[in-house]
């Protein structure tokens, strides 16, 4: 195909840089299967010097006007390097899903530990503000002049201690709940680290751009 840059009306400076020059133009359909599935449309070329274009440069080439002519063009003879170039595309564009992967991961478990931490701390603070309540109640009863007093004390305190019990269940609830929820990021993981892809080549053309 040949790309026609200099009758475009609006500026390719990607494209400029390419005119005059041929070369083979690969295009690959990546899947990458782990968490989600991700979709990738991966240009790959190489130009008659054996030069490689980048993804941005292959995909202006399209925004041109474009001629099918089978002569004239200076086609790279080694197929092997613009092979070479599809391999490390596609193994590049793998890379960046695990690591991406991962930061999504690392940012879910600090996520996860903050929260925990925030709970647990909150639980804890309301369970010692009732044994505070508890104790002080008690130092009253001691002191308590009348039986009234006495059993209206022990009343509150009876209450207090019901709570005390309620509050430390929230809390064996609440360790579960954190323990089942670090569970599943576990499970996250061992899913994203067993990643696996497909490729599936779309076309190869030789290119010029005039």
């Amino acid at each position: 195909m040949v790309f026609d840059i200099s009758n475009h009306p609006v500026r390719i400076a990607a494209v400029e840089k390419l005119k005059g020059k041929s070369g083979l133009l690969h295009l690959e359909r990546l899947i990458i299967d782990s968490f989600d599935r991700e979709e990738y449309l991966l240009f790959s070329a190489i130009d008659n010097n054996g030069n490689s274009l980048d993804q941005e440069s292959c995909d202006k080439l399209f925004h041109c006007m474009a001629t099918v002519n089978d002569k004239g063009v200076c086609l790279p003879e080694p197929t092997r390097r613009l092979d070479d170039e599809i391999n490390r595309h596609t193994k590049a564009t793998i890379s960046r899903s695990l690591e991406e992967n991962n930061r999504h991961f690392n940012e879910a478990r600090e996520r996860l530990e903050k929260w925990a931490d925030d709970m647990i701390l909150a639980s804890e603070k309301e369970l010692k503000d009732t044994k505070q309540q508890i104790n002080a109640l008690n130092r009253q009863s001691r002191l308590a002049l009348t039986m009234e007093e006495q059993h209206e004390l022990q009343g509150k305190i009876q209450d207090l201690e019901k709570k005390k019990r309620r509050q430390r269940q929230q809390i064996f609830d609440l360790e579960d709940e954190i323990a089942q929820k670090r569970d599943d990021l576990i499970t996250a993981l061992e899913r994203r680290m067993t990643q696996k892809s497909t490729s599936e080549p779309l076309f190869t053309i030789a290119w010029q751009v005039r």
